[in-house]
């Protein structure tokens, strides 16, 4: 054993038998482990846990589950080699579901119990044709499409309220259907002839003819199923939407019925009647866009109700913006029904734009939209992913929370070539109004904030609203306590609270916005 000497002292080090980093497991064959009874002594006196058999972990604290979830993929490596991820678990993208796990491997029918995870294991179906199978992490496998196509139309059954080991048919629709959004028409119809072929290959021609049909049904060549599966018919109508936004927006919506900030009140009242709150909301929202006048000629424009020749489109947004949220009754129109909402939404864009008909003002976008890498929902996706959002917006308790759902849902579609933050802002106070709640404005001052508050929401993928409740929480007591109804106040108050400052210069000179 080795030692040092430290003067008159000798310390010696402490022999390591297992791997001791936290939730971290080993076998009782790794090199460099301790023997079997070693191990079993040490079981013993609680130095170590036995999750399975020849399986331990010298992590006493975390839950069993936990470090079985972390280290699945080794384990199964060790205990299942050359194991293929098939069925349900396969289409799932090997996610653990109901706590099981799908595999094919040679030998017989068992299953493998460890905490937190049961594998059932079958003997596979399949002969050389899954040599195209994918490489999956610790020598495991994942089932190609073709195969978890295939494997999936055997129908099984659900046992003790947990999921079927296969996809209902429904299910199996839909899947392919997202696959055939995602991909190109040529990889779509590759993946109806190898999976025809496989079940060929297996000597079931029923069900090939079965896979043949789901294609035909999927391009409307052949009648949807009265119970065909919710995404496909959304993709036949031309409405099939992104589910990893739709995920988020749930996200979104738990989180902000959730989250509770004592610095966001629960109300705050509509301000009288003015002029200077419109105005402002329509110069502050062009404003953030880069869309930039002084205000003198912000209100020169508003006033004589024409843009300057220099610059009509960029006068034409400060205008169309202005009608919009000027108009008593058009600013405050909201529904629960999704459809109306939409239909909102873009006669709103095509109010705001109508002086830039390039962009073609109410229609949505013809190609996908990004800022930066980070890319918005697809073209091809908008509407249904839209439609699914307002349907979420309902689960929102109605005014300052709905509202946050609203805007950075619409944000998140950015379903316009653009306008998309103003749009998402007047859809986001159209909410307000409806509670007769006082409306947001960002200004200039704020925009960073604003931006970064959004970003945040985007990068949990709405697990973490908190950014968006405290800004915008701000922004609205701002807005609220400002004299609206007073020119003069008004401005006065824009001054003083910074609320007109270049947002890059207002970083640079350390200016925040301030409540009045």
């Amino acid at each position: 054993m080795a030692s040092k000497g430290y003067g008159c002292c000798v310390v010696r080090a402490v022999p390591s038998y297992w791997p001791t980093g936290p939730r971290s497991v080993f076998f009782d064959d790794d090199e460099g482990v301790a023997s079997v009874p070693t191990l079993r002594r040490a079981v013993a006196e609680g130095r170590i846990r036995r999750l399975a058999p020849r399986l331990y972990t010298a992590d006493l604290i975390s839950d069993p589950a936990q470090i079985v979830a972390e280290n699945r993929w080794h384990i199964l490596g060790r205990m299942l080699p050359g194991a293929v991820i098939v069925d349900r678990s396969a289409a799932e993208g090997g996610k653990v579901v109901d706590g099981l796990l799908y595999v094919a491997t040679e030998g017989r029918r068992t299953t493998l119990k460890l905490p937190g995870l049961e594998v059932r294991i079958r003997p596979s179906n399949m002969d050389q044709e899954v040599a195209g199978d994918l490489p999956w992490p610790s020598g495991l496998r994942m089932s190609r499409p073709a195969r978890i196509l295939v494997d999936n139309l055997t129908p099984s059954r659900s046992r003790g309220g947990r999921a079927a080991r296969t996809l209902s048919l429904a299910e199996l629709e839909d899947w392919l259907a997202d696959k055939a959004v995602v991909w190109d028409e040529a990889r779509t119809a590759r993946l109806r002839e190898e999976a025809v072929e496989m079940a060929l290959a297996i000597g079931d021609p029923e069900r090939a003819a079965e896979i043949s049909s789901l294609f035909e049904r999927m391009a409307g060549s052949e009648p949807l199923r009265s119970d065909s599966g919710v995404f496909l018919q959304a993709v036949v109508a031309g409405k099939s939407w992104d589910e990893q936004r739709v995920e988020m927006f749930k996200r979104l919506a738990g989180g902000l019925a959730e989250h509770a900030d004592p610095d966001v009140p629960t109300f705050l009242p509509a301000t009288p009647e003015s002029r200077e709150l419109p105005f402002f909301e329509s110069y502050f929202s062009n404003y953030i866009e880069g869309t930039v006048f002084t205000v003198d000629e912000a209100r020169h424009i508003i006033d004589t109700q024409q843009p300057p020749a220099s610059r009509p489109a960029d006068g034409h947004d400060i205008l169309g913006t202005y009608r919009c949220v000027a108009d008593p009754v058009g600013r405050k129109a909201v529904s629960e029904e999704p459809q109306s909402l939409v239909g909102y939404l873009r006669d709103r864009h095509q109010m705001i734009l109508e002086g830039r008909p390039e962009m073609e003002p109410g229609r949505w976008k013809q190609k996908p939209n990004q800022v930066g890498t980070y890319l918005f929902v697809d073209h091809k996706l908008v509407e249904g992913t839209l439609h699914q959002g307002f349907e979420l917006a309902q689960s929102v308790s109605a005014g300052f929370r709905r509202a946050m759902f609203v805007m950075a849902m619409v944000t998140e579609v950015h379903p316009f070539a653009d306008g998309n933050g103003r749009v998402a802002r007047v859809m986001m106070n159209a909410e307000l109004s409806a509670v007769d709640a006082a409306r947001i404005v960002i200004p200039s001052v704020y925009r960073s904030e604003y931006i970064a508050s959004l970003r945040s929401m985007s990068a949990s993928e709405g697990h973490d609203v908190s950014a968006l409740m405290r800004v915008m929480g701000f922004a609205w007591r701002w807005t609220a306590a400002m004299p609206w109804e007073d020119r003069a106040a008004t401005e006065g108050q824009l001054e003083a609270t910074n609320a007109l400052r270049d947002p890059d210069d207002a970083a640079i000179g350390g200016f925040k916005l301030i409540l009045p």
